[in-house]
């Protein structure tokens, strides 16, 4: 009976291996799996003397455009019987249309030859191309040759051909291009940033494994913030890096500088890095360091959480930006919308590893969220009330209360974008209006990011000018409450950035009355630093008094440009053109602009010595003409379309964007100016002494920098909203 089933199964299992062939094989053809293993009447290797030609395939599609295809055999056996030969095409995008009976479209969208087609080596079809002529298609043509005998033999041969096609506003080649100078000129600075600092670390500070093990393993604030500082510089200097190649590849007319794919990849990164990577954590060093002084405190409340929220900052970034070592870094722009993020938009590692390093900021913010509530709220010194906070730790509050409201949507936004690209959930996508879905999500963060990174930079003014001008700091009470209003509104008026997406009018109109007010506190702002001049002397050759004034100004650009963006009528005209890239540019310059403001500031706090005063001058204006000289001309660029790689002559762009290429390796050089004399004055600095500037806040009543337990004794405040008097306890 055994024995009997055993040879039962036998009989199956051939039966099996025999009919599998024609069950993976077309009815009539070569086709699916079964091209790697043959078919029922081919031989099953490919042979070089089958020759497949495809011909009415043009070099670029139109959209939406059908093109007849003639696709042929040449070479093989000669034919001998009933059949000759037959095809299968097969591409990712489009649709092919069979016109007469010697074809058929099978159910996956591939078209091959029909019972009819058998008798022939030459077939004729229709291919209509997508709608989307931003794509390049590639197309893979299949012919096998027989000699029409009715057996598979070693006479029956095939080949394959494939062909690529590009849409007329395709943007360019591969993502990258290893040939390619620019994407060797990304690497190389990537790779030589990082060395020049671990260089410099080694050689000039004597940094050993001791060191090493220390600030690997410290949780002390003031450690984080300084790891926190090196950290951001680094990153900012490389999103600059990325700033410089985009506008060389814009330079010029017809420039072939950078293909488009990696000119795409460029100006993501650069929008990623920059925001989220750089000028926004970049006051967060500050944060840490300087907050748990000014309140009094010993340390964050959460030490390990506070170093938890560095590292994976650190892993997120260098996460996100190693796309380009792995086949091409994201390259749907620094907002991510879909469907761009899709698989099939971009199929490379590119997103994931930006979604990955976004997962990981996220946690880093929502680790330092809590940690920064919980110190500023229950670490302060029982002699200091919440009026009685100076003005940065004031401005840190609203911001971690910001990022509180916001993050947890970014997060829930990245994860459903991960569950599109590798569980083929349907959240972002275009036929259910995902991409609306996606917008509104996004942008409910992404506009009070702004804030997030602004309001630290104000903090950081709202410190320097009264110190310097030797005043209070006027309408104290104006600017606390002018500051909620203002982080409430901008959690609202997320969908000014919608305008042209079709949402409801009126709701658009709510929109506008929304971003229009929200101009009037900071107007409130603006005006109460600028009272705080009145009547006093200040001494504008002190460097951090000038860069705030020099951001004062350039956010007044930035701002009154943002109040045309609230009218739907201009919004519409000037979105999505370079005007609206002058507008943020300028808005976020003037942040960077006081955060270079607070180095000159607390660098002394910080590391006991003051930054070389001439290299700050040449630092501070070239930065300020650099900044001007790149984005004024690009107010006149309205009718010029972000984000495109290449545009002609008769364009008439070409003046505004070679002086824009030009303010922008200015900034740059600015920068490095900078860094240069951040690393040199760690030991070649003048001593600065415990308060160079004469502040009055606690961070200036202990020592430069200060010890690890802060304060020798507990600070006590004397003192009302205004002006504190530091002494400390007996």
């Amino acid at each position: 009976m055994k024995r009997n089933s055993i040879f039962a199964l036998g009989i199956v299992l051939l039966i099996s291996v025999i009919a599998i062939p024609s069950f993976v094989a077309l009815p009539t053809g070569i086709g699916g799996d079964s091209v790697n293993n043959g078919c029922t009447c081919h031989n099953s290797e490919s042979s070089s003397d089958v020759i497949v030609t495809v011909e009415g395939l043009p070099e670029t599609f139109a959209g939406g455009q059908i093109y007849t295809l003639n696709i042929s055999i040449d070479g093989g056996p000669e034919i001998s019987g009933e059949n000759a030969g037959g095809f299968f095409i097969s591409t990712q995008l489009g649709e092919f249309q069979s016109i007469d009976n010697l074809t058929q479209i099978l159910d996956n969208g591939e078209a091959g030859h029909t019972a009819e087609g058998n008798d022939q080596r030459n077939w004729t079809l229709q291919w209509i191309a997508p709608t989307d002529d931003t794509k390049s298609i590639e197309f893979i043509a299949y012919g096998n040759a027989v000699d029409g005998d009715g057996h598979a033999d070693n006479e029956d041969l095939w080949g394959s051909t494939t062909l690529t096609t590009n849409g007329q506003n395709y943007v360019g080649g591969p993502s990258f291009s290893l040939d390619g100078i620019a994407w060797y000129l990304i690497v190389g600075l990537i790779l030589a940033i990082v060395l020049t600092v671990a260089l410099i670390l080694w050689k000039k500070l004597g940094w050993g494994l001791a060191e090493i093990r220390h600030w690997t393993t410290t949780t002390n604030h003031k450690d984080i913030g300084l790891l926190y500082l090196w950290t951001t510089i680094l990153f900012a200097l490389i999103g600059l890096a990325l700033s410089v190649l985009i506008r060389l590849q814009l330079i010029v007319p017809d420039n072939e500088f950078m293909t488009g794919g990696l000119f795409n990849e460029a100006v993501t990164m650069h929008g990623a890095v920059m925001v989220l990577f750089a000028v926004s954590p970049m006051s967060f060093a500050f944060a840490n360091y300087i907050v748990p002084l000014q309140i009094g405190a010993d340390d964050m409340a959460f030490p390990r959480l506070n170093a938890l929220s560095f590292w994976t900052l650190l892993f997120g970034g260098m996460t996100a930006a190693s796309g380009f070592f792995f086949g091409g870094a994201a390259d749907a722009g620094w907002t991510f919308y879909s469907p761009l993020t899709s698989m099939e938009y971009s199929p490379g590692a590119g997103i994931s590893l930006a979604g990955a390093g976004l997962v990981l900021l996220i946690l880093s913010v929502s680790t330092s969220t809590v940690n920064f509530l919980v110190t500023i709220l229950r670490c302060r010194i029982p002699s200091m009330s919440l009026k009685d906070m100076p003005m940065f730790t004031w401005n840190i509050l609203f911001t971690v209360i910001l990022m509180l409201v916001i993050f947890p949507a970014l997060l829930g936004a990245v994860l459903m974008l991960v569950g599109d690209r590798v569980f083929n959930t349907l959240f972002f996508d275009p036929s259910i209006d995902g991409t609306t879905w996606w917008l509104h999500i996004f942008w409910f963060f992404g506009h009070p990011e702004v804030y997030v990174v602004l309001l630290p930079g104000l903090g950081m003014a709202m410190e320097i000018v009264p110190t310097m001008v030797k005043r209070t700091l006027y309408g104290k009470r104006i600017i606390i409450w002018a500051l909620a209003v203002a982080s409430v509104i901008s959690v609202l008026v997320w969908a000014h950035h919608m305008f042209i997406t079709g949402i409801d009018p009126t709701f658009r109109k709510i929109e506008t009355i929304g971003t229009e007010l929200v101009s009037v506190p900071f107007g409130l702002i603006y005006l109460c630093l600028l009272a705080t001049f009145y009547k006093s002397k200040p001494d504008f050759s002190k460097l951090p008094l000038a860069f705030v004034i020099g951001a004062i100004g350039i956010f007044l650009i930035g701002g009154v440009t943002g109040v045309y963006l609230s009218s739907v009528a201009m919004d519409v005209q000037l979105r999505g053109t370079y005007f609206l890239v002058a507008h943020f540019h300028y808005t976020l310059g003037s942040v960077a602009v006081m955060t270079l403001a607070g180095f000159y500031y607390w660098y002394p706090k910080m590391f006991g010595r003051m930054l070389d005063a001439k290299l700050g001058w040449w630092h501070f204006w070239l930065t300020f003409i650099g900044i001007n000289l790149t984005f004024i001309p690009l107010f006149g660029l309205w009718d010029m379309p972000r984000r495109i790689y290449v545009y002609q002559e008769s364009a008439g762009w070409a003046t505004e964007q070679l002086l824009a290429t030009i303010g922008s390796l200015i900034v740059f050089i600015a920068q490095c100016i900078f860094a240069w004399n951040f690393m040199r004055s760690l030991k070649l600095g003048e001593i600065a002494g415990d308060n160079p500037w004469n502040g009055s806040t606690f961070e200036w009543a202990t020592t430069s920098p200060p010890p690890s337990y802060n304060f020798e004794k507990p600070p006590v405040f004397e003192s009302g909203i205004d002006l504190p008097i530091m002494e400390q306890e007996e």
